[in-house]
């Protein structure tokens, strides 16, 4: 069996979001749009200190989506008024080299903010590394044929907490919707997040401190527990209808219920094309709960352009992907199944690598 190693380095994960933006040459128009590309910053964190440098608020500033902090990701941004030319070359001179980098260019301007559900969604170029010699020969006699995989669509664990850090996001958001306040920032000032610092100097009441903070974040530990328990949901729903052996595994400590057969998934996909969930968004000076579906199982498309000797561990081998996904779809989640469904068909061939 393959065990691939994802995200080694930054630069394994390259991600860049697909949206047609609203974009006019009208220098009058309320917003300004601009693209971001970071590496080592959440998006939260990236728009605390775009505001801080530039002199407009966080909440002037909107995006179509979060981007994870251990990646290289390229994001809209929608800024209500204007990030000066000076404000934006400054931004970037501070943060353009290091290990942690972030640099602006200027996009156009238009007459909407952005948010979720804009995203047409995102292009990924991932390297795979740790692949045995034999597992690299059979992604090599792929050439750049696109490879066809419908997958179990979770929410994977960088949902909930950022890379390295503790993966309890879902048990702040459970502890906000139970008013247990204390236990809440108890666990964000572990949480090796950004907003771990401000918790652990904040001396109030702990009620006080999620009034605080941007109100995003407080919404988006809202919908890590609704991630949760629509993760929950899909598990249960993978062992009703599954008629072959299945993968239940801890990823980071996290439960998760796998298929081990193509005709698994398929049969999820009859079953039920989606599931419901409950999104928290900041709206109007509140932070509002709507219903919605998300699917169970995602098709893309993965094509494999090149492979070689892994520069981390000697004997190894790399692979260089390619792929599209959906706004909320995760590609570690998507790759990792396609690397085990591979690995499954080509085992006995590979038995001895």
């Amino acid at each position: 069996m393959e065990y691939p190693v994802l995200k080694a380095h930054d630069t394994d994960f390259v991600v860049q979001e697909s949206m047609v933006l609203p974009a006019q040459d009208d220098p009058d128009a309320p917003y300004q749009y601009l693209r971001l590309r970071k590496r080592g910053y959440t998006t939260f964190e990236a728009l605390e200190c775009i505001a801080a440098l530039c002199g407009v608020s966080a909440s002037d500033l909107s995006t179509a989506g979060l981007k994870d902090e251990d990646a290289v990701t390229e994001q809209h941004i929608a800024c209500r008024g204007r990030l000066s030319s000076d404000a934006i070359t400054e931004f970037n001179a501070r943060h353009a080299s290091g290990a942690r980098t972030m640099t602006l260019t200027t996009h156009g301007y238009g007459h909407l903010s952005l948010r979720a559900g804009q995203l047409e969604g995102n292009a990924f170029r991932i390297t795979v590394r740790g692949l045995s010699s034999g597992f690299a020969t059979t992604l090599g006699a792929l050439g750049e044929r696109a490879e066809n995989l419908f997958f179990v669509n979770y929410y994977d664990v960088q949902r909930f907490g950022v890379a390295g850090g503790p993966r309890t996001t879902h048990q702040i958001g459970g502890a906000l919707l139970e008013e247990d306040y204390g236990t809440a920032l108890a666990l964000v000032r572990e949480s090796q997040s950004p907003e771990a610092d401000h918790a652990r100097r904040f001396t109030g009441p702990a009620a006080q401190f999620f009034d605080r903070i941007d109100p995003r974040v407080r919404a988006f530990y809202l919908c890590a527990r609704a991630s949760w328990v629509w993760n929950g949901q899909l598990a249960a729903l993978v062992k009703k209808v599954s008629h072959h052996p299945l993968d239940e595994t801890l990823r980071e400590g996290l439960p998760y219920v796998f298929t081990t057969h193509r005709d698994d998934v398929l049969a999820l996909l009859r079953h039920a094309t989606s599931l419901p969930y409950e999104r928290y968004r900041w709206s109007n000076a509140a932070i509002r709960c709507t219903q919605g579906l998300r699917r169970t199982v995602v098709q893309t498309r993965i094509r494999v352009d090149r492979t070689s000797e892994d520069s981390d561990t000697p004997g190894r081998y790399a692979c260089e992907i390619a792929l599209f996904l959906p706004p909320g779809c995760y590609a570690t989640n998507a790759v990792s199944q396609w690397v085990a469904w591979i690995a499954r068909t080509d085992a006995p061939r590979n038995a001895n690598s």
